[in-house]
């Protein structure tokens, strides 16, 4: 995998980046999104939050007609609200970080709070985004059962 998905993001635009890229992988090969990834940040101005959060029913459909991105309605849709959650997790946390860090070693109520907030975040999206942004996460049973059977 690429170093833009497996790098704990500098500041909250690269948590937004993640998050978003994860939702869009979701159900596809991650390499779909890759190889998509310069459209993507033009179509999301670069990830922006504060920029995404303003996209407008205009802007869902000027992506739709986007031939670089997955153009899946959902999606598109989603990561515009989550712009807007994001936002307010800044204005109640201080930072994505910070709210990170605020679940401490509860990865369950974690998982369960980023489910509840954001949209397009199932348990498996949810658990390849907090591990893409350095979360430590306790492997489940399927994720120990696919680790013993890529060791190098």
């Amino acid at each position: 995998m690429p170093d833009w998905r497996t790098v704990a993001p500098r500041n909250d635009k690269g948590y937004f980046e993640s998050m978003s890229v994860h939702l869009f992988s979701s159900g596809l090969n991650w390499q779909v999104v890759d190889k998509k990834k310069a459209a993507f940040r033009k179509a999301f101005a670069d990830f922006d939050p504060d920029l995404v959060a303003r996209y407008t029913e205009r802007d869902v459909k000027r992506l739709l007609r986007d031939t670089g991105i997955v153009r899946n309605e959902r999606k598109i849709r989603s990561t515009i609200q989550n712009a807007t959650e994001f936002l307010e997790v800044q204005r109640e946390y201080g930072s994505f970080k910070e709210y990170l860090g605020h679940f401490g070693k509860d990865e369950i109520g974690l998982q369960n709070d980023l489910q509840g907030r954001f949209h397009h975040m199932g348990p498996s999206t949810t658990r390849m985004f907090l591990w893409s942004v350095g979360y430590p996460l306790t492997p489940n049973a399927e994720e120990k059962k696919w680790m013993a059977s890529h060791k190098m």
